[in-house]
């Protein structure tokens, strides 16, 4: 199991001008209230609480919590812009402090850094370029996360996830995938083994270089409208995901290779409750196991052993409503039901 991890929880100039002084995740965590009745909001920690990623210790626990609940890796969130970096501060710590014992990859957030936290271009804080000289400069700043031994490879391959490929045209995607892919095999490895999220509406693998597609959800998630009486000013959408989880649905067949993923709950009301944010219900600990397991159970048998890997939406998204982290009301719960999917589909 690999669990998407954001480093937003720290201060960095750009979110202080932006947004305000002392800004972070947390900020929008605890302004959110409830939309509607036995809403959930707002969704507050337990045990590893309101930590600032600044201090590298926070990790400790992390890791801690991660292993101990079945947790294989990270996949961190990488900023990059043309060679300016964001929030990229937690990684580093990571990759300097070599008696954190866990692996983990990248994922290169591509998107346009928005107030919004949309990715579109509607209050454009930075954006998102990729420029005629990028790719040696990117490929140099991934190299020593590359080489850390830690780092999660398949086939001497560093997994390397982009968020939204088509976010550039296809020709200079190619082109990007080309050379990192020569200069990685001039540092050692076979390559890189690169991946795009099926999200949005990409679904797309060797046409654009990439050697598979992982789940993210969200994306691609299909529930039952719920029809609540909410907070009249808000734009929050609600849906029910019984129905997807108990039947399956979730299970389908794609013409491209794709790693599962599932999320443990999702409810972006902190970020986004006035302008068109998701709330899905019916994803308790015990839904959510079923579909875990399930996922692991169908990458045992539809992926060589060197790519049984599936995915998790996430460690920490908390403005997201996305957290195998503990928190107030389910406490360990969620890491509990991830540890039973894990022992519950070890092979014999």
């Amino acid at each position: 199991l690999i669990s998407f991890y954001l480093p937003q929880f720290h201060e960095i100039p750009l979110n202080n001008e932006n947004f305000g002084k002392g800004f972070t995740e947390w900020t929008n965590v605890t302004k959110a209230i409830p939309q509607f009745i036995g809403h959930y909001q707002p969704q507050l920690p337990y045990d590893v609480g309101f930590y600032d990623l600044a201090n590298v210790d926070v990790m400790y626990r992390q890791v801690e919590l991660a292993k101990k609940y079945g947790v294989y890796g990270f996949c961190f969130h990488y900023y990059w812009f043309s060679g300016d970096r964001l929030l990229e501060k937690p990684i580093f710590n990571f990759l300097n402090e070599k008696n954190l014992e866990m692996p983990f990859c990248l994922c290169w957030a591509n998107e346009n850094w928005s107030k919004l936290w949309d990715g579109m271009n509607k209050e454009v804080i930075k954006e998102q370029k990729l420029n005629e000289n990028d790719d040696e400069k990117f490929f140099n700043d991934i190299l020593p996360f590359f080489n850390d031994k830690r780092y999660i490879k398949i086939n001497n391959k560093p997994i390397l996830i982009v968020y939204r490929p088509n976010l550039f045209s296809q020709e200079r995607f190619i082109k990007f995938t080309n050379i990192i892919n020569d200069l990685a095999k001039r540092n050692g490895f076979d390559g890189v083994y690169f991946m795009g999220t099926y999200a949005f509406s990409f679904n797309e693998t060797t046409s654009w270089n990439l050697e598979a597609l992982v789940e993210f959800p969200p994306h691609h998630v299909i529930g039952k409208p719920k029809n609540v009486w909410k907070n009249y000013n808000s734009g929050l959408k609600v849906v029910d995901l019984e129905e997807y989880i108990k039947k399956d649905k979730f299970i389908y067949e794609n013409s491209n290779k794709l790693f599962k993923a599932v999320f443990p709950s999702w409810d972006n009301t902190a970020r986004k409750a006035y302008s068109n944010g998701c709330c899905y219900t019916g994803v308790s600990p015990e839904n959510y196991k079923y579909w875990l397991k399930r996922c692991i159970e169908w990458t045992n048998k539809n992926h060589s052993q060197e790519e049984q890997f599936v995915f998790i939406n996430a460690w920490n998204e908390w403005a997201e409503g996305a957290h195998l982290e503990p928190d107030t009301r389910y406490g360990y719960a969620y890491l509990q039901a991830t540890l039973e999917a894990v022992e519950d589909t070890k092979h014999n």
